[in-house]
């Protein structure tokens, strides 16, 4: 749907019908928001050298050991 056939299917609406568009366009707007915020990307060790004298395998392996079991 372009801006002209959005404009004049709102211009149709009764006051209170365009109301309830603005808030719902709201609560739509919000909720992309929210996905974009929560949106996890994983970790990338790839570019370093993750073997340190501290840990006995490599850093990557073990975040994703860590996050097999991840349920969020």
């Amino acid at each position: 749907m372009n801006i002209a056939v959005l404009e004049k299917k709102v211009s149709t609406l009764t006051a209170i019908q365009l109301q309830s568009v603005d808030s719902y366009i709201d609560f739509l707007l919000y909720q992309n928001e929210k996905d974009v915020c929560n949106e996890r990307k994983p970790l990338d060790f790839s570019k370093y050298d993750t073997s340190t004298h501290i840990w006995n395998e490599d850093a990557q392996n073990f975040v994703s050991r860590l996050r097999e079991n991840d349920r969020f």
